[in-house]
């Protein structure tokens, strides 16, 4: 299936009338395969780049669908109840959305754990009073003397209340987060209320609040928390805690409020695509590189060869027959099957000056066009120094082999040096931490 779309999508938009190939492409899949038909290698390689992106494209879609059905089965709250942990556990914490109509508002609910016993309970709260004033004390000597923040929480650890504090002098001391004012002095009364279930003990205080203005899903938002709190404090003795269902004489639809990444995804695998398709291209310039490299290497050999062979009496065209099929016994020097196709070219009539010139080019060398330009040359100006020639060519390529092999000696030699310098640094911090050690330094 894959590879039909790819083909459709070739011939509709790649290979369209009048539309060229890429040269530079064409001439890199040639290289690699100069026996091949080229128009059969560029389609072949577009179409197999086409079906890499599209595999990636379609892993893509398929995990923002997974992503998405996966949303929309764990969206709702079943039952509007939500599991409340045993009494020893710690609450959790969910995250919520609630809706009516076109109005929504997001809730976070913390749902406590299940309450202890009455005997339990007393317990706990002589030593939640006795301890209270140095919970909240902070980084201060004591209460007297307060010029840092307090820590007002909602929950100590240790004790099982849910607390909410309150203070008379919110300039001072504010209640939610225990900030004091630095720069007022000045008494004021915080008001600590702690509840367990339907345990409560609290020193209230009147305090006129002014509320301010809020738009309509605000003042929804406002209600719905007081509902859910309200909800949360009488149902704290069940295991379920029941969330609820009208506010203000609305009904309510409730989800679990959830983070869609499914754009993110479409965004990564869309930038994946084009790094395949794009890493296609990289893969095809490494192979030629490596192609020439190896081809490059083999030169000095076709050179000794060649020297040997005509030195010895052999016609150049003869010479280079005898070097391209002694060549298959070593099918790791790739320059031999193009020796081999420049004597098929020469098999089916094409003259041999210009198969030496066409084997010259598709190598893409300077050194193998040099010297298939010294063959054609020979051919139409006679053999005089061509012996000579040939031979100065060998040995001048062998210098330059010896001379490279050194070169990369180095290079390999410079790139050990710095695994070298770790190992001695390793070493010897193996030597001198127990020789100080002995020394007591």
């Amino acid at each position: 299936m894959a590879d039909r779309i790819s083909e459709w999508i070739f011939e509709t938009f790649l290979n369209k009338t009048g539309r060229a190939a890429d040269k530079n492409l064409t001439k890199k899949l040639i290289f690699l395969n100069p026996c091949e038909d080229t128009e059969k290698l560029y389609r072949d390689f577009s179409v197999k780049r086409i079906k890499a992106v599209l595999l990636v494209i379609f892993s893509g879609v398929m995990l923002i669908a997974f992503t998405k059905i996966s949303l929309c089965l764990n969206r709702n709250v079943e039952g509007n109840i939500i599991e409340r942990n045993e009494w020893d556990g710690e609450g959790k914490k969910v995250e919520l959305t609630a809706s009516y109509g076109e109005m929504s508002a997001d809730i976070g609910i913390k749902v406590e754990s299940r309450t202890l016993s009455e005997e339990e309970i007393e317990k706990y709260t002589e030593a939640f009073e006795d301890d209270l004033p140095y919970l909240i004390l902070g980084e201060n000597e004591d209460l007297n003397h307060v010029s840092s923040d307090l820590e007002l929480k909602e929950k100590y650890d240790g004790y099982p209340f849910q607390c909410e504090w309150r203070s008379s002098d919110t300039e001072l001391i504010r209640a939610y987060n225990g900030k004091i004012s630095t720069g007022n002095e000045g008494e004021a009364v915080l008001t600590v209320i702690f509840s367990l279930g339907e345990f409560e003990r609290s020193k209230e205080i009147n305090i006129r609040v002014c509320k301010p203005i809020m738009s309509d899903e605000e003042f929804f938002g406002e209600e719905i928390r007081k509902a859910v709190m309200q909800s949360e404090l009488e149902g704290r003795n069940n295991k379920e805690f029941i969330l609820p269902e009208n506010v203000s004489g609305h009904k309510l639809r409730w989800e679990y409020r959830q983070e869609d990444n499914s754009l993110l995804f479409g965004v990564l695998f869309l930038i994946a695509g084009v790094v395949v398709y794009g890493a296609s291209e990289k893969d095809l310039e490494r192979s030629v590189k490596k192609k020439k490299k190896n081809m490059l290497g083999s030169y000095p050999r076709v050179l000794r060869e060649m020297s040997l062979y005509v030195g010895a009496g052999m016609t150049v065209k003869a010479a280079f027959k005898r070097i391209a099929e002694e060549g298959k016994q070593n099918g790791n020097e790739l320059i031999f099957e193009e020796m081999r196709l420049a004597c098929n070219e020469m098999n089916s009539g094409i003259s041999e000056g210009e198969c030496y010139e066409r084997f010259g080019n598709r190598t893409g060398l300077g050194e193998y066009i040099k010297f298939a330009g010294l063959l054609s040359q020979t051919l139409r100006r006679g053999n005089p120094g061509f012996k000579e020639r040939l031979r100065d060519e060998a040995r001048l390529s062998m210098k330059e082999k010896a001379l490279k092999a050194k070169r990369s000696g180095e290079e390999a030699q410079t790139k050990m040096l710095a695994p070298m310098m770790m190992m001695l640094a390793v070493v010897m911090v193996m030597i001198m931490i127990p020789a100080m050690t002995g020394m007591n330094i």
